[in-house]
C-alpha cells in the first residue's frame, strides 16, 4: 500500500518574503510587521557576530599603515574640515588632494578625537560585517530551492569563499574604503535579485530600482571606482531577458529607472564636491579626464597611471582571469598575493558553457530564467560578467574588484550544481572552499604595531607663518596636520605638480606663492635630501644647520624638515 503524501499548500509571495527575510519595500503589506530590510532578531544576532568576527580579525592584522593613508586618507578630510583644500594649501596630498573626502571623514574624526588605535581598527572593519550580512541574504535567496542540508552546505561554502579573498582580508580594517563600497553594492544587488524572485510578472518594481540605484549611486559618488558596478548592474537589467520586442522595452525602462536612482545617489554624495571642483578648476572630477574637460590648471591629458595595469592585448584578455591567481607585481596590484577564486570560476564557467551547448544540441528548448530564483541567478551572473569586463578595461586594479570577490563563492557553487548532480556537487563545493581558503595569501599594504595613538609623531619647532614646500612624490601628508595650523603646505613636486616648470595654472600658482611668501620657508621631503633640484628652480637652498630628521611610526619615515633660505650662501 502506497502512502499518499500530504498535499502542501501553494507557496505565495508573502510566505516567501517572510521565510527569506526579503526587503519589506518589495511588499507594502508587510511594512507594519517587518523592518525595512528584514532585520529580525536572528538577523541582528548574526550581524553582531559578524561585526565581532571582522573586528577581531582586524585587530590580529595590526594597525593599518598603507601608502594611501600616509598620502591622503587622513590629510584630505582634515584639510576639508579646516577649510584649507582650495585656499591655504596647494595639492599637498598630490593628485589625491582632490578626491572626495566623504568616506575618510569617520577615520579623521576618530583619530582627531584620539580614540585608541585598536578601537579605530575595530570600527573600520564593521563595513565588512555588513557586506557579509547582505551576502548571506543573497545566497539564502539563490539557494532557496535546495533541500535544507544541501542549502546549508552551499551557503557555508559560498560565504567562506566570498569573504576570505586575498583582497578582502587585506583590506579589512584599513582606510582604502573598499569594504564600505562593497556593502552598498551587495545590498543593491540583493534588493534587485529579491525583487526578481517575488515578482510574479517578471517586472521589477520602480521603487526598488530607484532605491537600489540610489544606494549604488551613493557608492559611486563617494568613490568613482564603484561606477563600473553601477554600469554592470544596469547592464544586467538590460540583458536579463526575455528578448522579445515588448520585453526589451520593459527591460530598457527598468534600466532607465535604475540609472535615474544612480544619478540621484551620486548627486547626494558627489554633487557638492564636484560643484566645488568645477568652480575652482573648471573640471568636476579634477584632475581626471582633463583631456576632455581641458582645465587650464592641468595639462590637457589624462592623469598618468603609475603602471600599465591589466591586459594589453587580445590574447592577454582571454587568459586574464587565470592571471589573477597571483599576477606579477603591478599587473593588478601593488603588493604580492595569491588567490585562485577567479581562475577557478573562469574554468568552471568555460566548462559550463561547453556543457550547456551540448545539452542545447540534444534539446533545442531554451530553459526560462525569467521567473523565480532563475531570474535572480541571471541578474547576479550578468552583473559579474559585465562588471568584470568593465573593470578590466577601465582599472584592472584588483582591490577595486572586491564586490565581485564576495560573489565568487556563490557562483562557484552554482556552477558546480550546473555541472554535477547535488550529491556530487556539494562535496566538490566543500573541497573547493577548503582549497581556496587554504591556498590564499592575503594582500598586505602595510601594518604597524598598535601604540597609544594612531600617529606617533614628535614635531620639531617650526616658526610662525611658515610655508612648507613638499618636494617628493612619496606619501608625507600625514605629517602636515601636526604642524602649526597657520602654516601653508605647497606642492613643490609631486604627482599633482609633476613638472614644476610646465605651463599650467597649478604650477604657476605654486611659483607665485613661493615667490611672494615673506615668512619662513621649509622643505619637507622623503627620503632624506630628496628634491634639491626643485629648490634650485625656486631660487632656494637648504640651511643644513636647521634640518630636522622626524621619526614617526609610519613606514614612510624618517621625514626631513629643513629650513630654507632664498639666496643661499656659505653657513
Amino acid at each position: 500500500m502506497t502512502r499518499r503524501r500530504k498535499r502542501q499548500p501553494a507557496s505565495n509571495g508573502t510566505m516567501d518574503r517572510k521565510r527569506l527575510g526579503l526587503p519589506a519595500i518589495l511588499s507594502p503589506r508587510l511594512a507594519p510587521t517587518t523592518p525595512l530590510f528584514g532585520i529580525a532578531r536572528g538577523d541582528a544576532a548574526l550581524l553582531l557576530a559578524l561585526i565581532a568576527a571582522a573586528g577581531t580579525v582586524s585587530l590580529l592584522l595590526g594597525q593599518d599603515a598603507n601608502w594611501d593613508l600616509q598620502n591622503y586618507h587622513y590629510y584630505i578630510a582634515w584639510a576639508w574640515w579646516n577649510g584649507r583644500t582650495f585656499t591655504q594649501d596647494i595639492a599637498a596630498a598630490q593628485v589625491q588632494t582632490f578626491h572626495n573626502p566623504l568616506l575618510d571623514l569617520p577615520f579623521f574624526a576618530m583619530v582627531a578625537a584620539q580614540w585608541p588605535p585598536r578601537l579605530i581598527s575595530f570600527v573600520l572593519a564593521i563595513p565588512a560585517a555588513f557586506t557579509a550580512f547582505f551576502a548571506y541574504k543573497l545566497v539564502l535567496l539563490l539557494f532557496r530551492d535546495l533541500p535544507r542540508r544541501q542549502r546549508a552546505v552551499a551557503m557555508a561554502c559560498s560565504l567562506a569563499v566570498g569573504m576570505t579573498s586575498a583582497m578582502g582580508i587585506g583590506a579589512l580594517g584599513n582606510t582604502m574604503n573598499e569594504w564600505p563600497l562593497a556593502a552598498l553594492i551587495v545590498l543593491a544587488l540583493w534588493m534587485i535579485a529579491s525583487a526578481a524572485v517575488v515578482s510574479g510578472d517578471g517586472k521589477l518594481p520602480r521603487r526598488v530600482l530607484l532605491l537600489a540605484g540610489a544606494i549604488i549611486g551613493a557608492a559611486c559618488g563617494a568613490k568613482l571606482s564603484a561606477a563600473t558596478f553601477a554600469a554592470g548592474l544596469c547592464g544586467s537589467l538590460l540583458l536579463r531577458g526575455p528578448y522579445s520586442s515588448r520585453d526589451s522595452r520593459v527591460r530598457f525602462t527598468e534600466a532607465a529607472w535604475f540609472a535615474l536612482g544612480v544619478l540621484a545617489g551620486m548627486a547626494i554624495t558627489l554633487g557638492p564636491w564636484a560643484y566645488t571642483l568645477w568652480t575652482h578648476f573648471d573640471n568636476p572630477i579634477f584632475p581626471y579626464a582633463n583631456q576632455w574637460f581641458r582645465s587650464p590648471w592641468w595639462p590637457h591629458e589624462a592623469v598618468p597611471m603609475p603602471h600599465p595595469y591589466g591586459p594589453q592585448s587580445l590574447g592577454e584578455w582571454t587568459s586574464f582571469p587565470f592571471e589573477l591567481w597571483g599576477a606579477r607585481l603591478y599587473a593588478v596590484a601593488e603588493v604580492s598575493y595569491r588567490d585562485a577564486r577567479f581562475p577557478l570560476l573562469y574554468a568552471l564557467a568555460l566548462a559550463a558553457a561547453v556543457v550547456g551547448l551540448v545539452r542545447l544540441r540534444r534539446d533545442s528548448r531554451v530553459p526560462s530564467f525569467a521567473r523565480g530564483v532563475g531570474a535572480a541567478w541571471r541578474i547576479v551572473g550578468l552583473f559579474v560578467i559585465v562588471s568584470f569586463v568593465l573593470w578590466t578595461g577601465v582599472y584592472s586594479i584588483y582591490r577595486y574588484l572586491l564586490p565581485l570577490d564576495v560573489l565568487t563563492g556563490a557562483l562557484i557553487v552554482g556552477l558546480l550544481l550546473t555541472l554535477f548532480p547535488p550529491r556530487l556537487a556539494m562535496p566538490a563545493a566543500a573541497v573547493a572552499a577548503i582549497a581556496l581558503v587554504a591556498t590564499t595569501r592575503y594582500a598586505d599594504w602595510g601594518h604597524v604595531a598598535f601604540g597609544d595613538r594612531w600617529f606617533e609623531i614628535r614635531v620639531p619647532p617650526v616658526e610662525h607663518g611658515a610655508l612648507v614646500l613638499i618636494t617628493t612624490g612619496e606619501a608625507v601628508s600625514y605629517f602636515l596636520p601636526f604642524l602649526p595650523p597657520e602654516s601653508r603646505f605647497v606642492a613643490g613636486r609631486n604627482t599633482a605638480n609633476l613638472d614644476p616648470s610646465r605651463a599650467t595654472l597649478l604650477a604657476d600658482r605654486v611659483r607665485e606663492v613661493v615667490r611672494e611668501h615673506r615668512g619662513p620657508l621649509y622643505q619637507l621631503t622623503y627620503p632624506l635630501t630628496e628634491g634639491t633640484d626643485v629648490l634650485a628652480l625656486h631660487g632656494l637652498g637648504r640651511w643644513t644647520a636647521s634640518c630636522a630628521v622626524v621619526v614617526t611610526n609610519m613606514p614612510n619615515s624618517p621625514l626631513e624638515l629643513c629650513r630654507l633660505v632664498r639666496d643661499p650662501g656659505p653657513r
